[in-house]
């Protein structure tokens, strides 16, 4: 059994904690075709071999790199004609929400927010016991009307905040659109730096590569330094080094567990973590009902 911080526990409990979903959620599940929705690095390879030579072996040099974004760029510059539809095709893919879908949403948080295009959250959410009683406000785009969520305490909301597939124009690709609609947009930076002072993030299926998230997780452990951390669940197989950096340097606590067999255990140790805020909920009702009784 996992140990989680009861801080952590706590917050679940009270609905404090966003839930922030990468690529990795998604690739657990499998498509109506049989396959499975490629992530980010594997989508740039496969798209590199439509393209001719130098510009294939420059491409596939960046992807190893981890400079994804130029990578894109130049892909996207190269086949302009296509790329929408090979971005659709890929993204686009109707696939059954996975255990993992489904044991995310079962912590029951107000607030999710994913870098991923696809449309998998919106139809995990109708699964028998997944997520209450209605659907979420899904949010593709991050502008000045993105702050009332801080005050909505009520709605539940799915924060597309690449864009989502659905609508093309909204997609975070490239470098261009990565300076333009993310570190050219002050009410991104502002309104997630928002989220990290007033809940408790907790990252799944997410790698840090992202530039902007890393930069945002940087600069608030720089200016917050006494502030609670946040938590990422991430392969037994990080070194040691590398997980005290992420606390010290981003004030993430990571969570391992064993990549095993398709990354399994990942989405037990969410219903372990739900069980526990569930126990812990109970417990906070009966307590606040004593409280009251005494008046």
């Amino acid at each position: 059994m996992a140990v989680f911080n009861s801080d952590l526990i706590g917050d679940l409990a009270r609905q404090r904690v966003v839930l922030f979903i990468g690529a990795g959620v998604s690739s657990s599940a499998h498509t109506a075709a049989g396959g499975k929705i490629l992530g980010w690095p594997a989508f740039l390879s496969a798209t590199a071999e439509k393209v001719a030579e130098p510009l294939k072996n420059q491409v596939k040099y960046l992807i190893k790199s981890k400079d994804y974004l130029l990578a894109c760029e130049l892909l996207q510059m190269s086949l302009e004609d296509e790329w929408e539809r090979l971005v659709t095709t890929e993204f686009g893919q109707v696939a059954n929400p996975s255990a993992l879908h489904k044991a995310v949403l079962e912590l029951t948080q107000r607030i999710i927010i994913t870098t991923n295009f696809d449309k998998l959250f919106e139809s995990a959410w109708g699964l028998p016991g997944a997520a209450g009683t209605h659907y979420p406000k899904v949010i593709s785009k991050i502008d000045r009307d993105i702050f009332r969520i801080l005050k909505d305490a009520e709605g539940s909301y799915l924060l597309k905040i690449h864009g989502s597939i659905d609508d093309p124009a909204s997609l975070i690709f490239s470098r261009s659109e990565y300076i333009r609609m993310a570190f050219g947009n002050e009410n991104y930076s502002t309104f997630l730096d928002s989220l990290l002072l007033n809940f408790t993030f907790i990252y799944i299926g997410f790698s840090m590569d992202d530039p902007a998230i890393t930069s945002l997780m940087e600069m608030y452990a720089l200016r917050y330094p006494s502030s609670r951390p946040h938590y990422i669940f991430a392969p037994s197989i990080v070194p040691e080094n590398i997980v005290m950096l992420q606390k010290r340097l981003r004030k993430l606590v990571v969570i391992q567990y064993d990549s095993k067999d398709d990354h399994a255990e990942l989405a037990p140790l969410l219903i372990e973590l739900r069980n526990l805020m569930r126990d812990r909920r109970k417990r906070i009702i009966a307590e606040n009902m004593n409280a009251m009784a005494k008046f």
